[in-house]
């Protein structure tokens, strides 16, 4: 391997997608078992609904391993609003805690068996979630990874995002799940997850990371169909990809999502040969890759890192 790209797979940081001093905090203070930061951070959150997953999902995956202590936090005098932190923050951990079990790819019966006891546990808080903060769309998003998890069927993953759509159709989180729930590998068709995509991207509000779906869709597709990207990223693709690039690089703003996005989209422009295109997204990801869609090519950091290397982007550009 290139030393260039193992250099350079030292300095990122995988899944911390965000621009968020205070969440890099919480992360690190959450690990060492303080969970009340945790449940400050979900409290600035509640308007928000974006930061909410965003943050939720981060504190999950710091708190493996604690979700007891988690569902500990709950008392008979907390209000409906830290109640429904809590139960969130105590789902989405379960949730985490089981995927970690299960971990990427395929998985013999004993451990599927042991993910899906795990998992189980995850529907009771979730729900009692949704039903303490009627309005929010987060539940209803992280039950849509309990349901695929779990093996449930269409209808019941329709349901789950009607739930979330009902609430709010932007939301990132939610729709990248949606996506996955239609992909192929978990029993639906590339045909329904493209046309998902691309009614999303379209969709958009001006300025919003959510066109990301329609790049994220080509990224499932090729880790599905074992196609080359070279063989995919034909003239017509690329159009449609440049046109949902331009419609979100126009007006974009700053969104809790926009890191991702920047991974989905400059992966996404690499892969299409628009060079200049995706040195302008991976310059702003500021060595934060997206697991999701580096992980579908190698280890997360060192495809982040030999995207780097190939497009010549220097430390400054980094």
């Amino acid at each position: 391997m290139d030393p260039r790209i193992v250099e350079v797979a030292r300095t990122v940081v995988v899944d911390r997608c965000f621009d968020d001093l205070a969440l890099d905090t919480g992360i690190e203070v959450v690990r060492e078992t303080a969970l009340n930061a945790g449940i400050a951070l979900l409290r600035e959150t509640r308007t928000d609904y974006d930061l909410r997953a965003q943050r939720v999902t981060a504190l999950a995956d710091a708190a493996i391993g604690q979700s007891h202590d988690i569902g500990r936090l709950y008392h008979a005098g907390m209000s409906r609003e830290d109640g429904a932190d809590v139960h969130l923050w105590l789902g989405a951990t379960i949730v985490a805690e089981a995927w970690q079990i299960r971990g990427i790819g395929g998985t013999d019966a004993d451990r599927l068996g042991l993910f899906q006891d795990i998992l189980r546990d995850a529907q009771e808080p979730l729900l009692t979630a949704a039903d303490l903060a009627p309005d929010d769309p987060v539940p209803w998003a992280i039950l849509q990874n309990y349901a695929m998890g779990m093996g449930l069927d269409r209808a019941n993953l329709d349901s789950l995002w009607s739930r979330v759509a009902d609430r709010c159709p932007t939301l990132f989180f939610g729709n990248v799940r949606r996506l996955q729930a239609l992909a192929a590998k978990w029993g639906g068709s590339h045909e329904e997850m493209f046309a998902f995509a691309r009614a999303a991207s379209v969709s958009a509000p001006a300025g919003d990371p959510l066109s990301a779906m329609l790049p994220l869709a080509h990224a499932e597709y090729l880790a599905a169909s074992g196609i080359s990207a070279r063989r995919h990223f034909n003239a017509n693709v690329v159009d449609e990809l440049v046109a949902a690039e331009s419609r979100w690089r126009a007006a974009a703003r700053p969104r809790p999502d926009s890191l991702w996005a920047h991974n989905i989209f400059g992966w996404a422009m690499l892969r299409a040969g628009e060079d200049v295109r995706a040195v302008w997204h991976l310059s702003r990801v500021n060595r934060r890759p997206s697991s999701i869609p580096w992980a579908y090519e190698d280890d997360p950091a060192l495809a982040f890192a030999s995207a780097l290397v190939a497009l010549g982007m220097t430390v400054a550009q980094r």
